[in-house]
């Protein structure tokens, strides 16, 4: 059940209905005060042992499904503060807090997604009331400065989980998205029809080719869609599905782009072909996501492929490549011409040209590649808008092992629906 906001107690300190201590009162009380078992089933039960909706059933995960255990967080919370057990609730958040953490710190690999999305959903919704508690308690314009304190010491803790939790969920889907990157989009040639072997990195033909990549563009794409379905499929809000699938192109556009740039005796108009391909699959997928502004995470990549594509027989052609990879520097278009490999159908690129080129690069410092993604920080996290809590949920699915949670969120739906039939009879007097 739902209980009302209209409905939430008139005073952090204390209840505005108080029909005398009866017996589901001190029922209550003795909940909250056995700090150590509440800890330990919130740790245990909702937390490291909780199983998590899976993002492709059928039908989706409802949002009480996902959120029910931010739900009972507040909901404990909630009734700690309405009864005064302010030192108590500092405690439970900060075990809580603690329990998250940890838990999301322990998956590695595709373990990670579902974890991390589901975590980083429920944190926020912890966030969004805390920020209710403040602006109502701000209303009341009370000289409560233990609660004033605590609310400013939550509120903040809470944050700091939130951005430490994107920022490890992040450093994992990296780790896996960089393995995918070279193999998938460089190295692999979906078009049949224009397969080069020209696939040896420095040592030229010494090596024999690799025509099985690691990874295929299929495997890079399945990884941005279980990132995404989680993140949707978890209720996490628009602002961060942008900036978590922004950073991850990020970094595919950087160490793709970088690759490319230092290989020799590999770059041809063949593979010019092949790599836009791939990058032309990525694209349909931003599109496909409403996620068009992804490409430009790619766009260093994309002239890039665009010069092997291009003529390079005269002055003119040179023009043109300059005007249209208009984002590469003089540096980089010399790099990727020095080292490209003229077909036997090509007209060879001659020394005026290259000449002409270099003439260009005026500057030693001249950027060559681009500044690598750091694997460790994804940047700033910011963090979305307060979700807006019109009601503090009390559902608590039926196979969840924690007996005193369920017992609170039943007797506190109970109280809810006692006070409402006291306002509507006062309402009808």
């Amino acid at each position: 059940m739902a209980v009302p906001s209209s409905l939430l107690r008139q005073n952090l300190s204390g209840s505005t209905f108080s029909p005398g201590l009866d017996s589901v009162e001190v029922e209550l009380e003795n909940l909250l005060s056995e700090e150590d078992e509440l800890n330990e089933e919130v740790t245990m039960g909702l937390i490291r042992n909780l199983k998590i909706p899976l993002p492709s059933s059928t039908p989706p995960p409802t949002e009480k499904e996902v959120l029910f255990p931010a739900y009972l967080i507040n909901l404990v919370t909630s009734e700690m503060w309405n009864n005064g057990f302010v030192k108590e609730s500092e405690r439970f958040l900060a075990n809580v807090m603690q329990s998250i953490q940890q838990e999301v710190m322990q998956h590695d690999g595709d373990d990670a997604i579902n974890p991390g999305a589901f975590w980083l959903s429920n944190v926020h919704e912890m966030l969004s009331f805390v920020f209710l508690a403040e602006d109502w308690y701000e209303a009341q314009k009370t000289d409560n400065y233990e609660y004033d304190r605590l609310l400013e010491i939550v509120k903040h803790d809470l944050e700091s989980l939130e951005f430490n939790i994107y920022h490890t969920w992040m450093k994992v889907l990296k780790k896996k998205l960089f393995k995918m990157i070279v193999p998938a989009i460089i190295e692999s040639q979906s078009l049949p029809g224009f397969v080069t072997s020209e696939s040896n990195r420095f040592l030229g033909k010494l090596l024999p080719s690799n025509n099985n990549p690691a990874y295929s563009m299929d495997n890079l794409l399945s990884l941005l869609n279980n990132v995404y379905k989680a993140m949707k499929a978890f209720y996490l809000e628009d602002s961060i599905v942008t900036q978590t699938v922004t950073e991850l192109l990020r970094l595919v556009g950087v160490t793709a782009f970088n690759d490319l740039l230092m290989r020799r005796n590999f770059l041809s108009w063949k593979r010019g072909l092949q790599i836009n391909y791939n990058i032309t699959r990525i694209e349909e997928w931003c599109k496909s996501h409403d996620m068009p502004e992804g490409t430009l995470q790619l766009e260093h990549l994309m002239q890039a492929t665009k010069l092997l594509q291009l003529k390079k027989a005269t002055l003119n052609d040179i023009e043109i490549i300059q005007d249209i990879c208009w984002m590469l520097s003089p540096n980089q278009i010399q790099k990727l011409l020095n080292q490209y490999l003229v077909a036997d159908y090509e007209q060879p690129i001659n020394g005026e040209i290259m000449k002409a080129v270099a003439s260009r690069v005026t500057e030693k410092s001249d950027v060559l590649l681009l500044t690598p993604v750091d694997m460790e920080d994804s940047g700033p996290y910011e963090i979305a808008e307060p979700r807006v809590i019109t009601a503090l949920e009390t559902y608590t699915p039926s196979w969840l092992q924690t007996p005193r949670l369920k017992r609170l969120a039943e007797i506190v739906s109970a109280q809810a629906m006692a006070q409402q039939e006291r306002l509507e009879m006062a309402e009808m007097a």
